[in-house]
């Protein structure tokens, strides 16, 4: 799976925190800055999509594209590949918790006595979108 390039984690967090979803136009104007292409949003847009990343609705002659998994679902997808990419899952597991903030410590105790989470993905801080796709 892999994580997202620069240009398409870029990409990723404006239709994450869209309220709706986004054309091809809408992303080259949120990235003014950075003086892309059309050509190359919409390339990056259909990769994504091709990926499953991101889902799309055809409406006349425009594509209208939304995130298919959610920021959280991918951020963990990203842990989990790592986790197991370690070849030490106990060891870097262990790594993983002594750099944790108190306050996230206490969290990851609150969310492993509740049954670890599994029943309350209401926080996912991803816009709405619970995740599933592809990827």
């Amino acid at each position: 799976m892999g994580g997202f390039g620069p240009l398409e984690r870029v990409v990723m967090d404006i239709v994450w925190d869209a309220a709706e979803p986004v054309t091809v136009r809408a992303v080259t104007e949120a990235l003014d800055d950075r003086d892309l292409a059309y050509t190359t949003i919409s390339t990056v847009l259909q990769k994504l999509f091709d990926k499953g990343w991101l889902e799309r609705e055809r409406i006349g002659r425009v594509w209208f594209y939304r995130a298919a998994v959610g920021r959280s679902d991918y951020a963990a997808r990203v842990m989990h590949e790592a986790l197991h990419e370690s070849g030490g899952t106990r060891s870097t597991l262990l790594r993983f918790v002594d750099a944790m903030s108190d306050e996230e410590a206490r969290m990851l105790r609150d969310l492993l006595s509740d049954g670890g989470g599994r029943e309350d993905r209401g926080d996912s801080g991803d816009g709405g979108y619970s995740g599933g796709g592809r990827p």
